[in-house]
């Protein structure tokens, strides 16, 4: 990976807990970049940048920025954030983390991974299956890669996986020599406000890549892209130039055959799920593509070992399963939730946390269908994401709408009341899901420890 000459030798990165920003940390460090980084509460990826040479601190030291040439924050940083108050009355430049990625990808045009859902694991998959083809990418993924452990790595090869995220429109800002788009929803309407305006953004980012340009025909929102842009495409149905066939599901994993233009390559994988079965021959298609052997990268997905609160098993005690998902939309649950079904022989317990108010004002009844496909749902309140509470919208409205769609619902407001409603339920043989972009993951020694005291 090249540095980026527009970038300056002395960064502060505002808000380097988070999955993307403390990547870019850690990149700019291993660039060879002097670079200090705050947030404002403590966590794993904060301080895993202390290993990588990166300055931290927890909150706000407007004192501590001093001799600073670049303040990068987080585009959830309020801009009354003190220390980048103190940027902006010091002079110092403030980028948000799109104008970094923009210097990032300038420098590097990257392997683009958009989509709704998807992103994480598909640039997971695409890391594993370069290095299993024996390249070492450099990449910048929105999780800590199970294995690996991290998100982010500089890499001696010339490939850049990228996950190209279209919250706040980051994705527009990206030079991309390839692009791969999963699905297209709605989603991040606080900032598009219609999913019509989505899906020109995506149309704009898509119309713009020199390179390779991949799309899964299965999704509606990729099927009206198609109409507007000249895309590969792959899927199940017979439409797609890339099919996905003899699908099945066996001990935990997917296996299934990719039907390309010129042949046919095995694919196995050991994590279930027809989702992942789609965004695996998306990644595969994306990289061929670009030059890479099918059945090499096919091969190393085998050992693809998945992304932290990605299908995550956190524990097996008293031979219940609990799994630590990031689902936080509507289709993503429904996604997991049959992944579960899938892959075990007992009954699915979904656990719910409800992210951010403004998304479930907006998505809330749709999440009962999603969740009706378990056998047991528990909802929490919303984790509001620092989100101001809106008025009538709580956990309960999703609560509801599980009842509408058919299964009885039990509403737990705090997240430390989850053990003991899941113990109530859950027998032997049973798989506990543990959803939600929030921090619900936090509950899962606690889970674990009730069900073993049982």
């Amino acid at each position: 990976m090249r540095d980026p000459q527009a970038v300056p030798h002395r960064v502060h990165i505002i808000g380097a807990g988070g999955a993307g920003m403390s990547g870019l940390a850690k990149i700019l460090s291993q660039l060879g970049h002097d670079v200090s980084g705050s947030d404002v509460k403590p966590g794993a990826m904060l301080d895993s940048l202390r290993d990588v040479g990166v300055t931290t601190w927890i909150g706000h030291h407007p004192d501590r920025i001093g001799g600073v040439e670049l303040v990068v924050a987080s585009s959830a940083v309020p801009a009354r954030d003190q220390e980048l108050r103190a940027a902006l009355e010091a002079k110092i430049p403030v980028w948000r983390r799109p104008q970094l990625l923009a210097a990032l990808t300038g420098a590097n045009p990257a392997l683009g991974l958009a989509g709704t859902h998807g992103k994480t694991t598909s640039s997971a998959l695409a890391v594993a299956a370069l290095r299993g083809a024996g390249s070492d990418p450099s990449f910048l993924v929105g999780g800590r890669m199970v294995g690996l452990n991290t998100g982010a790595h500089v890499g001696t090869g010339d490939d850049f996986i990228l996950e190209a995220d279209e919250a706040f429109g980051t994705f527009r800002h990206l030079d991309l020599a390839s692009i791969l788009v999963t699905n297209i929803e709605a989603d991040h309407l606080d900032h598009y406000v219609t999913l019509a305006a989505l899906e020109d953004a995506f149309s704009q980012v898509v119309d713009r890549v020199r390179g390779p340009r991949v799309g899964c025909i299965d999704d509606p929102g990729v099927r009206r892209l198609a109409q507007r842009a000249d895309i590969t495409t792959y899927g199940f149905g017979d439409e797609a130039e890339w099919r996905i066939v003899d699908l099945a599901h066996a001990a935990g994993g997917v296996q299934f055959t990719l039907a390309g233009p010129e042949g046919e390559t095995p694919v196995r994988l050991p994590k279930p799920g027809n989702h992942l079965a789609s965004n695996a021959a998306g990644v595969l298609v994306m990289l061929t593509l670009g030059g890479v052997d099918t059945y090499s990268a096919a091969a190393a997905m085998e050992g693809f070992a998945g992304v932290h609160r990605r299908y995550e098993i956190r524990a097996e005690v008293s031979g219940i399963t609990i799994v630590d998902d990031y689902a936080h939309h509507p289709t993503e649950v429904a996604a997991t939730i049959e992944a579960a079904t899938l892959g075990t022989k007992g009954r699915v317990v979904a656990v719910f946390q409800p992210h951010r108010y403004t998304r479930t004002a907006d998505l809330g009844p749709r999440f009962g269908s999603s969740l009706a496909l378990a056998d047991e749902v528990i909802v929490t309140d919303v984790f509001s994401a620092g989100e101001e509470p809106i008025i009538g919208v709580s956990g309960r409205l999703v609560a509801q709408s599980v009842g509408a769609a058919g299964v009885d619902p039990v509403y737990v407001e705090r997240i430390a009341d989850i053990p003991d409603a899941v113990v109530d339920v859950v027998n032997e043989g049973d798989t506990v899901l543990l959803l939600g972009a929030g921090d619900i993951s936090s509950v899962a020694p606690d889970l674990a420890a009730a069900i073993g005291s049982r």
